[in-house]
């Protein structure tokens, strides 16, 4: 489950980098690929470990 956890967060990153602009996360804070895809790291990773 860890590996199919890495290629999805991949695949996520790649895409967040193709979009280039930051997404408003609950109407004001504005988000970069990179800092989406750190938050959802850190979530995914410890889940997929047990």
């Amino acid at each position: 489950m860890m590996n199919t956890t890495k290629l999805f967060l991949i695949q996520l990153k790649r895409q967040f980098e193709r979009e280039g602009k930051g997404h408003k996360l609950l109407g004001f804070i504005w988000l970069s690929p990179q800092q989406r895809y750190e938050i959802l790291r850190e979530i995914m990773l410890p889940v997929a470990a047990k």
